[in-house]
């Protein structure tokens, strides 16, 4: 591109793209932590995540409504023995014992969110996998006698509650889709922007999982990861903040695996698709000198300006002295001039 107007339109395409929900494949942020970046890239296993160990506290955990609201939230005592009311006992034999039994992969179909890179990908110093469109058809997503779980769309909703009594069909049951679709794909709409999509599989599924000790409802926060194939992986999306150790890591790994790599920058002065400051634009790294410079670079180098991103020419010096900051910087210009012709000498 030869100017800051072809830049701004390129980085509008592709947020609004984004924006609309029109890309065709998932998105999936990850932190780089050592544990996830080691088991995902060395071991090739990827983490389907309880719902109790998820940063909403509300998550799957709707008010309960009942159709007769009488004696439905008090308590009862037997001889001064405890028990507790209708909406607790079914809060517990019901939504608990179904929501720790499964995992729950979380993807998006926007990969340029400012704030999803800052929350999930800590700080953009993590990475963001696109999965394929109908990747939960590849045979390590399916259940071992062959069932899909397809990818859902979650619904967000302002009044986050569930009624039991109306979801009881003729037998006097509550079917389990229908419950999973109540507690599963529904949240509240504060956070409507990250325009989620969910994969639920049941967690006795992984080579991980032991089970629970007992047969009453419990809380699991142990950490279940499953198998994933490379064929289930579009490309992979290294963020502004990446360390450049982990950035060549992955290069090697995408490398090895004929899968395209991308890198987010942070545009300082243009604002993304809702009109907050800030926006990611997702440059491919397919050049093969362009990439080097770029997975060898620091993450202050990948927060830029579009006026910089326009403006990437040299102007030719002969002397060191020439440079209009040396004279102020000397020690610290020589010792970066030191550095840099160390480093060229090396890679000669």
């Amino acid at each position: 591109m030869s100017s800051i107007e072809d830049y701004n339109k390129a980085i509008a395409e592709q947020a609004k793209l984004y924006a609309e929900g029109k890309a065709e494949t998932y998105f999936k942020y990850f932190s780089d932590a050592d544990e996830v970046i080691n088991g995902i890239f060395k071991e090739q296993k990827l983490r389907f995540t309880q719902p109790r160990v998820l940063n909403d506290p509300l998550e799957f955990s709707p008010v309960m409504r009942f159709n007769d609201t009488q004696s439905r939230y008090t308590a009862f005592d037997l001889k001064g023995v405890r028990f507790p009311s209708v909406e607790s006992f079914f809060r517990v034999q019901i939504i608990e014992s179904q929501v720790n039994a499964y995992g729950i992969l979380s993807l998006t179909k926007i990969p340029n969110s400012f704030d999803m890179w800052s929350h999930y990908a800590n700080g953009h110093r993590g990475f963001v996998f696109e999965f394929k469109d109908r990747f939960w058809q590849h045979p390590c997503m399916k259940s071992q006698a062959g069932d899909e779980y397809p990818v859902r769309k979650v619904k967000y909703v302002e009044d986050y509650f569930i009624n039991l009594d109306n979801l009881v069909n003729t037998n006097y049951e509550i079917p389990t889709a229908v419950l999973h679709r109540e507690l599963f794909f529904k949240k509240t709409s504060r956070w409507k922007n990250e325009h989620e999509y969910r994969m639920v599989r049941p967690l006795s599924e992984s080579p991980d999982y032991f089970g629970p000790k007992s047969n009453y409802p419990h809380e699991d926060i142990g950490k279940y990861l499953f198998p994933f194939d490379w064929d289930c992986i579009s490309s992979v999306i290294m963020g502004a903040n990446m360390s450049v150790e982990n950035k060549q890591l992955i290069a090697l790994q995408c490398e090895k695996n004929n899968k395209p790599l991308y890198l987010s920058l942070i545009i300082k002065d243009l604002k993304d698709s809702f009109g907050r400051p800030c926006t990611i634009y997702i440059i491919p790294l397919n050049v093969p000198e362009y990439k080097e410079i770029m997975l060898s670079a620091q993450p202050q180098l990948c927060c830029t300006d579009t006026t910089r991103l326009s403006n990437q020419g040299t102007i030719e010096i002969f002397n060191i002295n020439e440079l209009p900051y040396y004279g102020d910087y000397k020690e610290q210009v020589d010792e970066l001039y030191k550095n840099m012709t160390s480093d060229h000498s090396e890679k000669r």
